[in-house]
This record gives C-alpha cells, structure tokens and sequence, in this order.
C-alpha cells in the first residue's frame, strides 16, 4: 500500500508541476509568431487596424524624450524554421530595420521627441521573428513579421509593446515596411492611443 500511495503522490507531483509550467508560460499569439515571455510579465496586447498586437503602460508619452534607437539581433524564427533564401533575406532586413527606424520616425516625430543613436530617455529595441516568400501564380507576395518594445533607459521597466506582420503585396519589401513605420510613428506621436480602441486579443 505504501509504494502505491507513493506512486499516486509522485504522479500527483509532476502533473502539478506540468500545470504550474503552463499557467507561468504565456500562450502565444499569432499563430506562434507572437512570444509574450520577450516583453515580460504583465502584457495584455489588444488588436487594432494599424498595429496588429499593441500595449502601452498607462500614461506613456514620447512628447519631449529623446529615443534612442537600438541595432537588431539576428533574426529568431519563432513559430518555425524558413528555407535558406528567406532567411537570408531576414538577416537583410533585421539589419536595415534600425535604420529604416530612426530615418522615418526622425520625420513622424520632428518636433515632438528627438530620435538618436545614443543616450536618450527611452530606449526603442526590436527582433524579426518571420520572413517569408510567398510565391503564388509566379509571384512573390513576402510576409514579415517583427516585434517592437520600448523601455525606460534607465529602469528598462517596459513602457509599450509591438508585434506586427506585414503581408508585403505590392511595392517593394522597403517601401511596405516604411509606409507602416509611417503610420506606427504617427501612433506613436499620439501616446499610442490607438490601443485604448482596440480589441483584447483571442489566442
């Protein structure tokens, strides 16, 4: 009877502990794309038109900061590996994204933050974590999926989140992407308010 109590108690033990696991692991988003454990604890992302997923801590503002805009890692294909050619054109535009970041959002936000490469209030640090070349009827139609992440320079206590993919259809990759960073500038001069509007999102 002992060794069956103790078998029942050690079975008892691992399921908890799988369930513990669970319940400290976020569930991801997206498909897979999106892994909250990046951001950190305490994120609940809406959906919205312009930003597919988007939090921001309540009383965010760039009006007056200065953003420093960090280089990206090499690109982690989160919900599954990519053929050789698509990752090679990810590891591309992991590396172009930080430039393409501070020559749009130097535009969208003249006058109300000031973006730099040092230094700086807040800190803007990013990751690709999907490219892929959809080819359908004997044209390409890439799909590329980024997450974004603003943080107090001095705390790094997180202040917004991002995640978006960008089905690329028409135009080149480059101009795709820029038209939305167009428009994430644009929410951002606006706090991010965005977000308020949007809709929690469903797994």
């Amino acid at each position: 009877m002992p060794i069956k109590i103790h078998a029942c108690a050690a079975v008892l033990a691992l399921a908890l502990a799988a369930f513990a696991a669970a319940a400290v692991e976020p569930q991801r988003l997206d498909d897979g794309r999106l892994d909250p454990a990046w951001f950190g604890s305490g994120v609940e992302f809406r959906t919205t038109s312009v930003i597919d997923y988007v939090w921001v801590k309540p009383g965010f503002s760039l009006k007056g900061k200065k953003l420093r805009i960090e280089e990206w890692p090499d690109p982690v294909f989160v919900a599954k590996e990519r053929r050789a050619r698509d990752a090679a054109r990810a590891y591309e535009l992991a590396e172009q994204m930080p430039l393409r970041l501070r020559t749009v959002l130097r535009r969208s936000l003249q006058g109300f933050a000031e973006v730099t490469t040092e230094g700086g209030d807040l800190v803007l640090s990013g990751r690709l974590v999907d490219y892929v070349a959809k080819g359908t009827m004997g044209k390409s139609s890439p799909q590329a999926t980024w997450d974004i992440k603003i943080t107090d320079a001095v705390s790094g206590e997180l202040l917004a989140a991002v995640h978006h993919r960008k089905l690329i259809s028409l135009s080149t990759v480059e101009e795709r992407i820029d038209m939305w960073l167009g428009k994430f500038g644009e929410a951002l001069r606006d706090d991010l308010a965005i977000a308020a509007s949007g809709e929690p999102a469903s797994f």
